[in-house]
């Protein structure tokens, strides 16, 4: 169980036989009525007798029609204690069971990544693809599965996408008016095939590692060169928006202008009809009357 909104790990709870009165029970320590409940993968794939979860990029640039870029690089967060299929006197260990690196940073047991793969508690893929190679496996079969995991889940929302899309654009837009790099949480089983725990759409760019300044620094150029990100045609465009902000404030003033000089191009006339009109008033005529 896990709140629908959460992040980090935060809130997750492993619950066993599914009796009414321990779910109630689960349920009633929650904040919130939202939850996500989801199938525990109880035969994941180790390393070095540690479960761990794949964080996978993918940059979607267009929904209509759908075009995605999956990063062929990525994170592998590791399980701090090692694992053992859940029971009552497991259940609760939260390092043998969770991947979140949010949770296992915190154990004293946590190994930061210095190129040593056999001890680290968090790889990048090319580390685990050396690990999966090194067992007598093959890796781009594995990369084949992942890449459909991520296809597949944004084909089953593209109608809704493409709808919200073009709602907020005009008719013409040629659908690259805006970008997203999605954060796929993807685990193992024995048999290598790739299992969805979720999608995030706005994964974590936090620096703790020269690991991660590694994998997201070139992520995120990777990313900038693909949406074609033009800094010198930005500032183009912000000077043309704040020319034409300002040209439409300006408006009410140039109209007020426009008709303050039409007033004083007639006043000549009218003053020459009442100067008229008062030569031909009879005298001794009352001109108040």
């Amino acid at each position: 169980l896990k709140p629908d909104a959460g992040c980090q790990g935060k809130g997750i709870r492993l619950m066993q036989g599914g009796k009414e009165a321990v779910l109630h029970k689960l349920l009633d320590e929650y904040d919130t009525p939202n939850l996500v409940v989801q199938h525990y993968l109880p035969e994941p794939y180790l390393i070095n007798g540690f479960k761990f979860d794949l964080r996978v990029y993918a940059l979607v640039i267009c929904v209509d029609p759908l075009r995605i870029f999956v990063y062929r690089e990525g994170l592998v967060r590791m399980c701090t204690e090692q694992y053992t299929k859940p029971k009552a006197s497991n259940i609760e260990h939260t390092f043998m069971h969770l991947t979140n690196y949010a949770i296992n940073k915190r154990n004293e047991d946590f190994v930061a990544n210095t190129g040593d793969t056999a001890s680290a508690s968090k790889l990048s893929l090319t580390q685990l693809r050396e690990c999966i190679e090194h067992d007598g496996h093959e890796w781009s079969k594995l990369w084949n599965g992942i890449h459909e995991v991520v296809v597949k889940s944004l084909i089953s929302v593209q109608p809704l996408l493409k709808n919200n899309y073009r709602s907020a654009v005009p008719a013409d837009n040629d659908g690259y008016s805006c970008f997203e790099v999605l954060g796929y949480d993807i685990m193992l089983d024995q048999a290598l095939t790739p299992w969805l725990i979720e999608c995030n759409h706005s994964s974590s760019f936090n620096v703790d590692s020269p690991l991660d300044m590694e994998i997201k620094a070139a992520l995120i150029e990777d990313t900038l060169k693909l949406v074609r990100v033009d800094p010198t045609q930005i500032a183009r465009t912000k000077r043309a928006e704040r020319k034409a902000t300002a040209s439409r404030l300006m408006e009410p003033t140039k109209a007020a202008a426009v008709r303050g000089k039409a007033a004083s191009a007639g006043s000549p006339a009218l003053a020459s009809s009442a100067a008229a009109a008062s030569t031909e008033i009879p005298a001794g005529v009352d001109r108040d009357g």
